[in-house]
């Protein structure tokens, strides 16, 4: 304690050491600048890389194991193709994993085994190993370890985009806007079990509420019950609450403005003859470029309009009036409507709009609206896939086709929830290839983020896999079917793989199965293996800065040292060891760097809370987005890492006290007789 007072008391800035405060303050704050800079980078590219590997396992896995070519040239995979059992078919992974009978082989009845097969490799009891089940059954041996097979295969998906603008819009119930698009994809299993998956998914939007509502309107119409059906599902699980005036206005019945009010709107007129209305929200939003500034009154249901010229017009009942300004309406549906409905339109929602303070009130059928918020009910069957809920499975049913899942560069072109299309694949025929169909529609997007190709994953249920990829035998017989190992931690995935490949060897299995990690992945080992990389290179880049800052902890103790020359004298010669002398100056080093280090952290925490408003004023500032959301997301991660802060804090705290030595050492070999003879 002796110590470490002097050393605080050395440490004061004071008038009489006025060199030593300034030089001693200025360490501080280029401490705390390098920590603030080191923290701050570490955190969001820590941040982002872990993002990145969420999205990729999210749609591989933090372990993924495939059979070899060992494995596809045994007798235990090949002897389907020759069984009647199995229907002359080689078996998937997760077929052999259901099957009952390792051998199938009936030597009575299928034909003779190949001579240039492999010998099959038998257990003790003189029976074909089952590798498959051998295999799960050593990977669940492992705590907390799951396993579950994946799927993959390359088709064709075409996707149907009709865009049906609402009535009021086009004024014409046939416009439709219609478009393709068309390309080859990578089919992959949907898992249901995958952690990761919603954090990945997209939320529903209300574009894509309004373009399931229209996909009905078009292609059920000739059906009136196969319409109520669908929208009663539709409007089961999805509740519209408010919807949302067009930039070319709501067309409004006259009845719908309350007696006895006054509101400010625009007219289209010429001479006395009014043609059109038009309404804003509000009195401040009134745009004289829709026509004459007047006053609209309604009492004992006769309206007029006060010119400003002094005069007023009574409103003829053909006259449109028009609601501006994007207004929101609260909408309501009456249920009696979609009881009885025979076509789209003639289901109705009860709508209320607040303008100018007054509330309108009115009836929209279900082709005027534009749903602007919605509420999804709980427990309903839905037809998509979102962030807050993953099914068993993905929706299927006769009118819609199955469901599927796209990557976020599909929404970006255009697409949405409810598109139709097919996926397209050959299967042989006695004479040729023959295309076979299966219709999909759209169910949700995800982000895969930066896996290189992942813009053209698409997540289809098992069943629709395993019927394309029995058809389509890829080339790359690893992609297209495997094992997904899940983990509960991501850093075990090292000695998981291990484990795995022990528990594979002491089962005589470990030549069928190669495991890795996503570290070791080829579609992505390059691009990690980079990340380390660089991340190792701003560690030591780091290191060169502390090191360099805390330099200045050097100058300013030895000049504390020959400034303090008499004190220093006077506690030698008061009985203080040459130790304590030393450790008081190597004391004042290590709160320095602590206290900038302190410092540093706060400011970074500070930084971190506020990063989003600091990123979003400098790009107003350059004119453009400061980091490109297809590669850092649409927000920087702002979380603090705990690894960033030990590295700082421990770094900082060694090489101030290594810097303290020197002054230390020269303080401790002051002899106190020389010290106050010269004094």
């Amino acid at each position: 304690m002796f110590e470490l007072s002097i050393a605080f008391k050395y440490l004061v800035p004071r008038w009489r050491q006025l060199s030593v405060s300034i030089i001693s303050l200025i360490s501080i704050l280029v401490i705390a600048l390098v920590v603030w800079l080191i923290v701050v980078f570490f955190s969001v590219t820590h941040g982002l890389e872990r993002g990145w590997v969420d999205k990729l396992i999210a749609l591989t896995a933090p372990v993924r194991i495939t059979p070899t070519e060992d494995y596809y040239n045994s007798y235990y995979y090949l002897i389907d193709s020759i069984s009647q059992e199995s229907g002359y078919t080689v078996q998937t992974i997760g077929q052999k994993l259901g099957t009952r009978k390792t051998d199938p082989y009936d030597p009575d009845f299928d034909q003779e085994i190949p001579y240039t097969w492999t010998a099959p490799d038998l257990n003790q009891d003189g029976e074909v190993k089952d590798l498959v089940k051998l295999a799960f059954k050593s990977i669940n041996s492992i705590k907390g370890v799951s396993a579950k097979e994946y799927e993959m295969t390359i088709t064709n998906l075409k996707l149907n985009m009709i865009r049906s603008e609402p009535l009021q819009l086009s004024g014409n119930p046939d416009s439709d806007d219609q478009r393709a698009l068309s390309q080859a994809i990578y089919l992959s299993s949907f898992d249901p079990s995958n952690p990761s998956l919603p954090k990945i998914m997209f939320p529903v939007a209300s574009a894509d509420i309004g373009n399931l509502i229209r996909t009905v309107e078009n292609e059920q119409a000739g059906s009136p019950e196969q319409m109520r059906s669908s929208m009663k599902e539709i409007l089961a699980t999805v509740k519209p609450l408010k919807t949302r005036t067009p930039a070319h206005g709501q067309l409004i019945p006259q009845k719908a403005i309350p007696q006895n009010c006054r509101l400010n709107v625009c007219v289209l007129n010429s001479a006395n003859t009014i043609h059109a209305l038009y309404l804003p929200q509000s009195a401040e939003e009134l745009d004289p470029s829709y026509g004459t500034p007047a006053i609209l009154e309604k009492e004992n249901d006769t309206i007029t309009v006060a010119m400003h010229e002094g005069h007023s017009i009574p409103l003829d009942s053909w006259v449109p009036v028009y609601l501006l300004g994007n207004a929101q309406g609260e909408i309501a549906l009456d249920p009696s409507s979609l009881e009885t409905a025979e076509f789209a339109r003639d289901i109705k929602f009860n709508t209320q709009f607040a303008v100018q303070g007054v509330n309108l009130s009115t009836t929209l059928g279900i082709d005027e609206i534009l749903v602007d918020q919605f509420s999804i009910e709980n427990g309903s069957r839905s037809f998509w896939v979102y962030d807050q809920t993953i099914p068993e499975s993905l929706p299927s049913s006769p009118q819609w086709g199955e469901a599927i899942l796209l990557p976020k560069s599909w929404r970006e072109s255009g697409a949405l929830i409810g598109d139709r299309g097919y996926l397209s694949y050959q299967t042989p025929t006695a004479s040729s290839l023959q295309e076979q169909r299966i219709p999909v529609y759209v169910a949700g997007f995800f982000d895969p983020g930066i896996l290189p190709m992942g813009g053209r994953i698409l997540l289809a249920n098992d069943s629709i896999v395993s019927i394309i990829r029995s058809g389509n035998l890829m080339s790359d017989s690893s992609l297209s079917n495997g094992i997904n190992v899940r983990i509960p931690d991501l850093d075990d995935a090292e000695p998981v793989k291990a484990e795995i490949e022990k528990s594979f060897k002491e089962a005589g299995i470990d030549k069928y199965w190669k495991v890795q990690t996503y570290r070791e992945f080829e579609f992505t080992k390059d691009f990690l293996q980079q990340l380390r990389s660089e991340r190792n290179l701003f560690t030591l880049i780091s290191m060169v800065i502390i090191i360099v800052a805390c330099s200045n902890i050097v100058s300013m103790l030895i000049i504390l040292v020959n400034d303090k020359k008499m004190e220093i004298g006077i506690l030698r010669s008061m009985g203080a060891t040459s130790k304590s002398i030393a450790a008081i100056f190597g004391l004042c080093g290590i709160v320095m760097g602590l206290v900038g280090s302190l410092i540093g952290i706060a400011l970074a925490l500070l930084t971190l809370k506020n990063l989003q408003m600091l990123i979003d004023f400098i790009s107003r500032v350059q004119g453009f987005e400061m980091f490109n959301p297809a590669f850092f997301g649409d927000t920087l991660p702002n979380q603090v890492s705990l690894q960033a802060l030990t590295f700082v804090l421990t770094s900082t705290a060694m090489i101030s006290l290594i810097a303290g030595i020197v002054p230390a050492i020269k303080a401790s070999l002051l002899r106190p007789s020389a010290i106050l003879r010269s004094e």
